[in-house]
């Protein structure tokens, strides 16, 4: 399965100037192969769509070494568009151990939702989030720029 993955490129955008915004323009949506889960994933699909994309993402940032780039860089060389790619999932890497530490602070105030009837979403869905965020943390750490493989496209 990680072989399919891997002819599914990333189009990544780098925006003008010398802070340049950096957008996802396309990348491989959520999927599995557990019938369960692509379920849920079904469910997500149908009515909230921008949580999948979100988790989609959270995925990518994980697993981006396995992944073909493809950039539009503005004009900028390798070693540039390399620099800036680099700064970028330094940002991510940060942001992303800000939700970590947030979420599991949050988590046991969670406990309080338990005394209600039915099952504890509030909690099911930080934990979810922690739980991607924290698997986005820990590989956006061992990223190597260098082992990332990238290709420049004309804009």
């Amino acid at each position: 399965m990680l072989r399919m993955e891997a002819e599914i490129p990333v189009i990544i955008e780098i925006g003008p100037g010398p802070f340049p915004a950096v957008r996802l323009l396309a990348y491989r949506e959520l999927s599995s192969g557990n019938r369960l889960v692509a379920r849920g994933i079904s469910v997500l699909r149908q009515h909230a769509p921008r949580a999948l994309r979100y988790l989609s993402l959270q995925r990518l940032l994980g697993r981006l070494p396995d992944q073909p780039i493809r950039v539009r860089s503005g004009g900028r060389d390798l070693a540039e568009t390399r620099r800036v790619l680099k700064n970028w999932m330094e940002r991510k890497r940060n942001r992303r151990l800000f939700y970590v530490i947030v979420e599991a602070l949050l988590m046991p105030f969670t406990a309080f939702v338990a005394i209600l009837p039915g099952p504890n979403v509030l909690f099911y869905g930080l934990f979810v989030l922690f739980y991607f965020h924290l698997k986005a943390f820990l590989s956006l750490s061992r990223i190597k720029i260098e082992d990332l493989q990238i290709s420049l496209t004309k804009d």
